[in-house]
């Protein structure tokens, strides 16, 4: 059975994978929040339990940096990250602003730095 994740649900998971294969441990909740755009660390939590209640995680209460990804089938599908499409870069003449707000482009997690938000251009 697939799991439903919401968007910031996703952006944690997707931060997550990111930040422990590049740094071989868990980011705190403040490195979370920083990476999602939120101020709120009572936000990160409230995900972060939501993401333990449906079994994708797991935290181990106590330690700073205590957040283990468990479902390897999520894990597995981060191969792509999907980043919206902001617009065009005009290379010549001038173009029409790009105006689908829900565009999208799959690109592979090791162009990113995890500690910006992201997108296409």
């Amino acid at each position: 059975m697939t799991v439903t994740l919401y968007k910031r649900q996703r952006q944690i998971v997707d931060f997550l994978s990111q930040f422990i294969q590049k740094n071989g441990f868990s980011p705190t909740l403040s490195e979370i929040a920083e990476a999602i755009g939120v101020s709120s660390l009572a936000t990160v939590h409230e995900h972060l339990q939501a993401l333990m209640k449906k079994n994708i995680i797991k935290k181990y209460e106590g330690a700073v940096r205590g957040i283990e990804l468990i479902d390897k089938t999520v894990s597995a599908n981060l191969t792509s990250i999907e980043l919206p499409i902001l617009g065009f870069i005009a290379a010549g003449r001038p173009i029409q602003p790009y105006t689908d707000p829900n565009a999208t482009f799959k690109v592979s997690p090791s162009l990113l730095s995890g500690k910006k938000r992201s997108y296409v251009l």
